[in-house]
């Protein structure tokens, strides 16, 4: 038995995004609802 307690790990990273203008469009990335202007933003390289 592990005596410490674990968090949980989320399945999946939630992704992120931004206009040309700098707004942030995280929600819309993850919800799925893109329009031509939405820029993802990229993962740090590990």
């Amino acid at each position: 038995m592990n005596p410490e307690p674990t968090r949980e790990t989320p399945e999946t990273e939630q992704g992120t995004a931004h206009q040309p203008d700098g707004t942030d469009s995280s929600d819309e990335w993850n919800a799925g609802i893109a329009d031509e202007n939405m820029i993802p933003d990229q993962d740090p390289e590990e």
